[in-house]
């Protein structure tokens, strides 16, 4: 993370590039999947978790870069859904009708499941994030690291994450523990807890 990332001073338009480089690998990564058997199917979710998995923001953006590279994908294939169009306009008005409502079906598809992908992205980095410590890391007093940060900390001085990486994760960490702190989270939390009780 850098200082301007830190300070909250990058501007719209580096966020907005940023974003549009985190679509544009996972498009290529959707565009690659694409073309295996069964795993092609949900290429978009493959390609936008990805992509925000490697994502380096200290913010969780998941949906916000599945959606992107959905959308981007989209846009790439609009060269063939033109093609269908026409094709189908030679043959009848239901078959153009049919070809266009096939395709904004498949843009909606690939735009959700890139959303979807890019979630799932950002909740596999979390959970790595906060991974069990390995049997081998101890604090300096012998005992195993206990929290999250803790853990991710030792995994920083043992040089298994860079300065950036480290930054990143820990502030994914931190903003965590604001969520689950916030009041109305606690509450709905308790109740739901205490709905599982009955």
């Amino acid at each position: 993370m850098t200082t301007a990332d830190a300070g909250g001073d990058r501007s719209t338009v580096a966020r907005l590039s940023d974003l549009l480089a985190r679509a544009g690998v996972g498009a290529g990564v959707t565009v690659l999947v694409s073309v295996l058997p069964v795993v092609g199917l949900v290429a978009p979710a493959v390609g936008a978790g990805v992509a925000s998995w490697t994502d380096e923001s200290a913010t969780a953006r998941g949906p916000r870069i599945g959606a992107a590279t959905g959308a981007l994908v989209a846009l790439l294939s609009l060269p063939l859904t033109f093609f269908a169009v026409w094709v189908a306009a030679m043959v009848s008005p239901a078959a153009t009708v049919g070809v266009l409502a096939l395709t904004l079906l498949g843009a909606a598809y690939v735009v959700g499941s890139g959303a979807l992908g890019g979630y799932l992205g950002d909740r596999i980095a979390a959970e790595r994030d906060a991974s069990p410590p390995a049997p081998d890391r101890v604090t300096a007093d012998g005992a195993e690291p206990t929290t999250p940060v803790e853990r991710l900390k030792h995994r920083y001085v043992d040089g298994e994450l860079s300065d950036a990486e480290f930054e990143r994760r820990l502030d994914r960490l931190l903003a965590a523990d604001r969520e689950r702190d916030r009041p109305e989270t606690r509450s709905r939390s308790e109740s739901t807890a205490r709905e599982r009780e009955r």
